[in-house]
């Protein structure tokens, strides 16, 4: 009895009236057949005695769990006015391929029908009605849907309406895909500036072929471009292939970045993402594709920013620098891909337009841009600063004296060097402790920069003596400012940690007047040094020249 009921509502129901102002979903009056039979693209066709079907759904959802072939669906729906625009429909995803037709005219399709069967999903096309499906009246949209696979079906939603905001909302989503897109390609290429600056850092090649991938990855899901390589491959392969060198380059560059105690971990999830992305290719079918990536490499991606996540935590409660900004960045990609993976299991609504994950691609990859970026700046400094004083080099400050001393031969004018020395810090060191010794050092640093001025080269000669070169100064300004730096120092105890210790310096003075016989730089600060073993001699916390 229920069954007879049944038909006899849907006998019963009438057309849906078509969207002629704004985008609407079909979801209700779909109808289905299993088999293949062309007369049923036709308007005239009887079809009160076919099942009902849910769209999105599958035909193994609507009791037919074990088919495959073909199954026909048809909606009929209505025109209640002539529509002053074109109109479209868009499909958003079938399993896996199908034709569309309008009162029985082919629109186009997607995959391939045997002999020459190709399966294809989630790959949104929109197709534009013909006149003569829009005029006043009832008609029929019928789609011929072939699937070899363990589903079948539209499995995604179905959207209709004026074909300029289908076009516009595609349009949107693949600019924002192309923007992120370009956005990760470009912060990766300051990672190749980066790796060939050092070459011994090759987590910026890793992070370089991690965002390039990636930027690739979502540039495959633009919606024409997937339309465009539907014709020879299956975009999942691609987006498997692109996603496992990804996440297995990124693990890569992650264990280098922070030097992770737990690295075999790190670097085991990177081999076992490289290996899935590279079996990608080997993967005969659809069936086989999904697979891999519904059981292996979505839990994979799951269960590795679980792992990422826990160490980014630890480094960061250890006082790691950075890490707080990394984490936020893996915070939010993990939130997106738990969203993705989990529609992609059905666990979550059918999602339309932009997925989640390039919303937390592109906030990860700029938080890995700012870690690296901000580490390779640190490095930087540390190759032109010594870390203890804040003061530079002595290879910087020499290199700046031999240029000096030319310049001032060239202009003939004059250039002094100092060389100072802390008076018994030796006391210090074994009194104290190096911690102290260290401390005074740090200050001592801090005293000379805030004494000289902005044109003079300062650096920590060597354990604890200094060396200043002053471009245009002659013999007595370089007297003065060796003054200047005596009374810097000296003027104030130093806090050593336990104690505060009165420190003195002692300095020597060497200077060239722009002759034509100008001294290498290793001659003028040999000047300066035996000019400070004269000042040592005579008492220290003095001058000499």
């Amino acid at each position: 009895m229920l069954p007879l009921l049944l038909v006899a509502a849907l006998a019963l129901q009438g057309p849906v009236a078509f969207p002629t102002s704004a985008i609407t979903e079909l979801r209700t009056g779909w109808r289905f057949a299993i088999g293949d039979n062309p007369d049923w693209a036709r308007p005239a066709h009887a079809d009160a005695n076919w099942r009902q079907a849910a769209v999105p759904g599958t035909w193994q959802q609507d009791g037919f769990p074990n088919y495959r072939g073909f199954v026909w669906y048809r909606l009929r729906y209505r025109v209640d006015s002539t529509a002053a625009k074109p109109m479209g429909i868009r499909f958003t995803g079938v399993a896996t391929a199908y034709e569309v037709f309008a009162d029985g005219q082919s629109l186009g399709g997607v995959g391939g029908f045997p002999p020459q069967y190709r399966a294809r999903t989630t790959v949104p096309v929109s197709f534009s009605l013909p006149a003569g499906a829009l005029t006043r009246g009832e008609h029929v949209l019928a789609v011929r849907v072939y699937s070899d696979e363990r589903i079948g079906g539209i499995d995604s939603p179905v959207l209709a309406g004026p074909l300029d905001a289908l076009v516009a909302r595609e349009f949107g989503t693949s600019f924002f895909l192309i923007a992120a897109a370009l956005l990760i390609i470009g912060i990766s290429f300051y990672q190749l500036f980066f790796w060939a600056r050092r070459p011994e850092a090759t987590e910026h090649l890793y992070l370089f072929i991690f965002g390039t991938t990636l930027g690739l990855v979502l540039l495959v899901w633009v919606p024409p471009l997937r339309l465009a390589v539907s014709a020879s491959i299956d975009y999942y392969r691609l987006y498997l292939l692109g996603g496992g060198l990804a996440s297995g380059f990124f693990l890569f560059a992650f264990r280098l970045i922070f030097d992770l105690e737990h690295s075999r971990l790190v670097k085991g999830f990177g081999f076992f993402f490289s290996a899935l992305g590279a079996l990608a290719l080997l993967l005969p079918g659809w069936g086989e594709l999904r697979a891999a990536g519904m059981c292996v490499f979505d839990p994979g991606l799951l269960i590795a920013c679980i792992v990422i996540v826990v160490l980014a935590v630890r480094q960061f409660q250890r006082g790691v620098e950075h890490a707080k900004v990394l984490l936020w960045g893996m915070a939010f990609l993990a939130v997106a891909l738990v969203h993705d993976v989990f529609g992609e299991w059905g666990l979550t609504p059918a999602r339309l337009g932009l997925p989640w994950m390039s919303f937390g691609a592109v906030v990860f990859v700029l938080s890995v841009g700012y870690v690296t970026a901000r580490q390779f700046v640190d490095r930087a400094a540390i190759a032109l600063y010594d870390r203890l004083t804040g003061l530079a080099r002595r290879e910087v400050v020499m290199d700046a004296l031999h240029r000096e001393i030319r310049r001032a031969a060239r202009t003939h004018q004059s250039l002094s060097v100092i060389m100072m020395d802390l008076d018994n810090f030796k006391l210090v060191n074994d009194s104290l402790g190096h911690q102290a010794g260290d401390r005074v050092l740090a200050e001592v640093g801090r005293r000379l920069a805030s004494a000289g001025r902005a044109v003079d080269w300062l650096c920590r000669y060597g354990g604890e003596e200094f060396l200043a070169v002053l471009a245009d100064s002659g013999l007595d300004g370089a007297e003065l400012a060796g003054e200047r730096f005596c009374q810097a120092v000296g003027a104030l105890p130093i806090d050593a940690g336990r104690v505060t210790r009165a420190v003195t310096l002692s300095a020597g003075i060497a200077s060239y007047d722009g002759g034509a016989q100008w001294p290498t730089p290793e001659q003028l600060v040999g000047a300066a040094d035996a000019a400070l073993y004269r000042a040592k001699a005579a008492g220290k916390n003095q001058v000499h020249s």
